[in-house]
């Protein structure tokens, strides 16, 4: 009987330990996309009245980082934003983190909020152009098993500050521009 009940024992315990999960492992983690930005520009044409253009523009970006939990992953963005005027490297830290759901598309939010850079940009003679603070708020969705690469589609918020330091008219003791460009971004990419 004593044998009969440490089989018994023996066979409850190992079924505990086998129906729990095996503890997450942190693993590294990638989120690439190509996109356009979307906006409408109001800007200044010397005269009283402001001239409003539809504008579009050519944005790329990838996100490296650490999946710290099975939905929270954090890292850095780093990017690229063709505007007309302006090339701009941005440089982010991020998140992303998948919305409860079930199946192989997921949804999920992302946040990055960083600085962007004009290294990449090259200015005509007279101009300064000079990054700054960007954030990147949205929503995306995620097609793929959990675990596996996927294919994404977002769509974000996206704003990018600028300083335009720009040559002076005969008349002008100075000629400068701040500038905020507000965009909706629509990107595809892939992640793993």
């Amino acid at each position: 009987m004593k044998i009969f009940l440490t089989l018994l024992l023996i066979m409850l315990s190992l079924s505990f330990v086998m129906a729990q999960e095996t503890p997450f492992k942190k693993k590294y983690i990638n989120h690439t996309e190509l996109g356009a930005l979307v906006g409408r520009v109001k800007y200044a044409q010397g005269g009283p009245d402001d001239r409003v253009e539809s504008k579009v523009s050519i944005t790329a970006q990838t996100f490296n980082g650490i999946q710290m939990s099975p939905r929270l992953g954090v890292g850095v963005t780093v990017g690229a934003d063709w505007y007309k005027t302006a090339l701009i490297t941005p440089i982010a830290a991020g998140i992303r983190y998948d919305l409860p759901s079930r199946g192989t598309a997921r949804f999920f939010a992302l946040a990055d909020a960083g600085y962007g850079f004009t290294w990449l940009h090259q200015d005509s003679d007279g101009f300064d152009t000079k990054g700054g603070l960007m954030i990147n708020p949205g929503i995306g969705l995620r097609a793929g098993k959990p675990g596996a690469s996927s294919v994404t589609i977002s769509l974000t918020y996206k704003r990018q500050e600028a300083f335009v330091k720009k040559p002076a008219y005969y008349t002008q003791i100075k000629r400068d521009e701040d500038r905020v460009y507000n965009r909706i971004a629509i990107r595809l990419g892939i992640s793993f």
